[in-house]
């Protein structure tokens, strides 16, 4: 599915997801879900991106994730509604580290959609009631730990001066 069709897809879902039609708009989530983190990808890479066109997808990511995990949780299908946020969480974590003009312009969209992402995974995980899941989101709040001072580590190091 090419990005204009994510785009039209997402606003469909959303419209079923108003009229109360989840299981039509769980399928229109779970296409996009599949391809959009590959557009991002793409974009994050291509130098013609411009930042407001990235901070788009990366809150079309987001989105889609929040609605698609809580069509799943509803659905009884808690591990799938975990994955959801946290592969769409990982994504912007390991994009968040990249070093590139266009990720350090949008850095606090980064970090404000991966911190969202973060505390739906936090409520998720403490709604279910359950020792396990309580487990995972420890494992999560660790490697966010992590990443956080790597990014910091990141910021420190001093660019390097090329001298021709």
């Amino acid at each position: 599915m090419d990005l204009q069709q994510c785009w039209s897809s997402f606003l469909k879902a959303e419209q079923l997801l108003q009229d109360g039609h989840w299981p039509q708009a769980h399928y229109l989530l779970e296409d996009i879900l599949h391809d959009l983190p590959g557009h991002i990808n793409q974009a994050a890479t291509d130098d013609h991106t411009k930042p407001c066109q990235f901070s788009c997808l990366i809150a079309g990511l987001r989105d889609t994730t929040v609605y698609q995990s809580e069509i799943l949780n509803n659905m009884g299908q808690q591990q799938r509604a975990f994955e959801a946020l946290n592969q769409s969480y990982a994504l912007l974590q390991f994009l968040s580290i990249e070093d590139s003009d266009l990720i350090r312009s949008v850095s606090k969209v980064l970090e404000k959609h991966s911190e969202d992402l973060l505390h739906h995974m936090g409520a998720f995980c403490h709604a279910q009631r359950n020792a396990q899941w309580q487990l995972e989101y420890e494992q999560v709040e660790k490697a966010h730990h992590h990443f956080s001072q790597l990014k910091r580590l990141n910021d420190l190091q001093p660019n390097a001066v090329v001298m021709n």
